[in-house]
Parts: C-alpha cells; structure tokens; sequence
C-alpha cells in the first residue's frame, strides 16, 4: 500500500441518511477509504446499494449526514460552495453512464469546458483539448460533435474532458454502462491504460464485476459498509 503521504482522497466515517414523508432511510453507515494516486479502486455493489451516492460524496457533490470528506487534504465541509467548485475543479474529474456532452459544441469545445471554467485563454484552451482527444485515439474527431460520433467514441471525449485538467483522481460511475461489451472492454482498457501513465487515480462504481477484477482493488458495498471485496 502506498503511503499516506500519496493520499488523493480520504473519507472517514461517512454516513448519509435520506429522509423524505414518512421515509428514513440510512444508505450509508460509517465509510472509510483512502484512495493513493495512481490507484485504480472498482466499487461494486447491487443496484439501489447507495454506490452512486457514495461516489457524489466522494467527490463533493453531495455533503454526508456524518463524517468528512478531504480531497488533497482539503476538507469539502470546511469550504463554502464556491471553494468546493474550485477545488473540483483543479483536482477531479467526472465520467458518468452517459456522456453529458453539450450536443452544440464540438469535441473540442467540449473537452475545453472545464479549462473555460478557470478562465484560461481560449488558445490553451484548444491546445490542452486537442492533446487530450488524441491520448483517447481521437485526433481526427475534434471538430465533430457528438452527433457525429459513435457511442464509444463519445464517452471517450468524456473521459478527454474529465482528464484534460490533469485531476489527481477521476470520478467514474458505470462509465461504460451504455456500450456495447466489445466496445465497453476498449473504452475501459483506455481508462486503465491513462491512469497508469499519468498517475491518475480512477475511482470506478459498477455492477460490472469482469470490469472491476481489472481494477488493482475491488471494493464492495453491502448494507451501507465498505468491504474488501475479495
């Protein structure tokens, strides 16, 4: 195990209660887990466990019911809401189930947004895109909107998006839930691939359990607590 000192993300005693009418339901009871750069950690569970809401927490999207949250020893719940997006924005990136590319804008636009959001020039913002789409194989697609591009092709450009900022850690939930298996398998050979180059930590939740043996540690989810899942 790496050393704490090469901590990305640390949470501790995580609890998150969801209470709505006559309904009190806890989804997550006491969550710890550190995740080190470079670390590619798979989270599985049953549908309806809490994991996509465990991964909003994670990435500060969502505040817990208890516990605390650190991103690069930043805590999320000492920092108001405009500091949370900053942080964000300098450390994570974000790949959903579906890609949520703006259909208006090119590959290009869009894997620049998040460089817009810090207001850098529109000349590195084009740079910085472009060598991202072509470390995901798609050099030839950044005047291409997502129309005019293949499912795969697609979540690739979301996956340029969530690293062109360089992030310490990359946020995943069911990243290749939409894709067909052969195409979900090259989707997710490229996720692995990157994160061992760029020393990008992933954080991955899926019911997928051929995707997540790949990962280098497996996570499971049961009853609101987090298990080895070996």
């Amino acid at each position: 195990m790496s050393e704490e000192g090469n901590v990305v993300l640390k949470a501790r005693g995580i609890t998150k209660r969801f209470t709505e009418g006559g309904l009190d339901v806890e989804v997550l009871k006491g969550v710890d887990i550190d995740v080190h750069a470079g670390e590619t950690v798979a989270i599985v569970g049953a549908s309806g466990s809490g994991k996509s809401t465990l991964l909003h927490l994670l990435g500060g999207l969502d505040a817990p019911t208890g516990g605390t949250v650190e991103l690069m020893g930043q805590a999320f719940s000492r920092l108001n809401a405009a500091a949370q997006g900053r942080v964000r924005n300098q450390h994570l990136g974000f790949v959903y189930q579906f890609h949520h590319l703006l259909p208006e804008f090119s590959a290009l636009d869009n894997v620049g947004m998040p460089l817009r959001i810090r207001r850098e020039t529109p000349q590195r913002c084009a740079e910085a895109a472009a060598a991202a789409l072509a470390s995901v194989g798609l050099a030839d697609r950044v005047r291409h909107r997502p129309a005019e591009l293949s499912g795969g092709e697609r979540q690739r450009v979301a996956i340029a998006r969530a690293l062109v900022t360089h992030p310490a850690c990359v946020m995943a939930d069911e990243p290749t839930g939409n894709l067909d298996r052969g195409t979900a398998g090259v989707v997710f050979d490229l996720m692995l691939k990157l994160a061992r180059e760029r020393g990008t930590a992933f954080v991955l939740v899926t019911h997928d359990e051929s995707l997540a043996a790949r990962c280098g540690r497996q996570l499971r989810l049961v009853a609101g607590r987090l298990a080895d899942a070996s």
